[in-house]
């Protein structure tokens, strides 16, 4: 089965501050703000939401496309991708553009100031649906590209690609009718609980409407799961206990890549298979693989191997 996985390319740097955002902002002076912190660490990290979906698979033993824009230095990701079996054929290197890249601060009690440079992400990176054999393709548009984002579902519904649309961080950016074009060219919608409100309140539709557009919906809910709601109603998937949590960036695009995993195996894999009992397997292994992801920093550090999986499966689920 071929896995097409677009979104973004970005390179995370995250640095730590020793202390709390709010110790040092003066209330009545917040409509002037000129602070400085000095931070106790810097770390960068490969990211972005399409390279994180294909790390995950790749955990899973497939070999996804990514399709997505990356700049002028690409060769380190293109090294770290080539390390975990990804090929990067897909991937435009805008050479006038550095990599999209998020400049985060994190203080003691976990609040964040973040800078994001889109970079190369400002330009599509296109591709043709029309040379995938669609009974044997699933696509994800994952948060990237705007044109991209609406140029894939569109194309790859045409195809008869099945298709599923994860508009995560990217929703702010969309008007309702481009929304509603996205998710009625898929054939299932993917998003956190926070997001699948903001979709509700964007679109003006609710979920019984937007089931109307799309096949099925799956709303991510942090530690307490996973809802599915399809035709027949709905089913709860409960997350994985983890002890030792110590970073959950990075969950939610490895729940993904097991996602897919799960639709896929077994085959054959076309819509009208994909029954509610298949969703919810998939969702299971999806909630393994984050649980392994949040046991590191970063979002592409983490591994494990089948047999680990298999483990993590018996103990949440019973095989």
């Amino acid at each position: 089965m071929e896995i097409l996985v677009s979104g973004s390319l970005a390179i995370d740097r995250i640095m730590t501050f020793n202390g709390r955002f709010g110790d040092h902002i003066v209330p009545e002076r917040v409509h002037q703000i000129n602070l400085s912190f000095t931070v106790d660490g810097f770390n960068a990290y490969f990211g972005g939401t399409a390279g994180n979906i294909a790390y995950s698979l790749a955990m899973l033993g497939q070999r996804p496309r990514v399709i997505a824009a990356i700049g002028a230095d690409y060769r380190d990701y293109f090294t770290r991708l080539g390390e975990n079996g990804i090929p990067t054929d897909d991937i435009r290197i805008v050479e006038e553009e550095a990599t999209a890249s998020a400049f985060i601060v994190t203080d003691l009690a976990d609040n964040q100031i973040t800078g994001f440079n889109p970079g190369a992400m400002k330009h599509p990176a296109g591709f043709d649906f029309g040379t995938v054999n669609p009974q044997e393709t699933i696509s994800i548009v994952g948060p990237g590209n705007l044109t991209d984002m609406a140029n894939f579902t569109a194309d790859a519904a045409r195809a008869g690609v099945y298709t599923i649309f994860d508009p995560g961080q990217s929703l702010p950016a969309w008007d309702a009718d481009g929304l509603r074009d996205c998710i009625r060219n898929s054939d299932l919608l993917i998003a956190n609980d926070y997001e699948m409100a903001l979709i509700v309140e964007r679109t003006g539709i609710d979920e019984p409407g937007l089931l109307e557009l799309t096949g099925a919906l799956v709303t991510t809910l942090g530690e307490q799961g996973v809802r599915i709601t399809t035709a027949g109603g709905d089913m709860h998937v409960a997350s994985v206990s983890t002890e030792n949590v110590v970073d959950p960036t990075g969950a939610g695009d490895a729940f993904r890549g097991g996602l897919i995993m799960g639709i896929i195996h077994p085959g054959p894999m076309v819509p009208a298979s994909i029954s509610p009992a298949r969703l919810e397997r998939a969702a299971q292994i999806g909630c393994a693989g984050a649980h392994f992801a949040i046991q590191m920093p970063g979002t592409q550090e983490y591994r494990y191997t089948q047999d680990e999986l298999e483990a993590v499966l018996r103990r949440a689920y019973g095989g």
